[in-house]
């Protein structure tokens, strides 16, 4: 787990999220689990790195990915 970073339940849905802190200082729900993604200039989703980076890209498979990251609960939730 990132350091600093604990886990709690989305107010809305009531799913397990993980707080992570972005390295511009906010606090940002992630789903706990991490997902591999792939690099691409306009890419419409977001993941997040364990150290705080927002990226721009798409989800892959692992053996095409650039890295690895969470998913924003935003982009989850099924009640927001």
């Amino acid at each position: 787990m990132p350091k600093g970073s604990r886990f709690g339940y989305c107010r809305y849905c009531k799913s397990r999220i993980l707080w992570l802190k972005t390295v511009a200082g906010k606090n940002m729900p992630v789903d706990p689990g991490m997902a591999s993604y792939r690099e691409v200039a306009g890419g419409k989703e977001r993941f997040v790195t364990p150290n705080g980076i927002v990226i721009v890209g798409e989800e892959c498979a692992p053996e095409v990915a650039s890295g690895y990251g969470y998913i924003p609960h935003f982009a989850t939730c099924g009640k927001r």
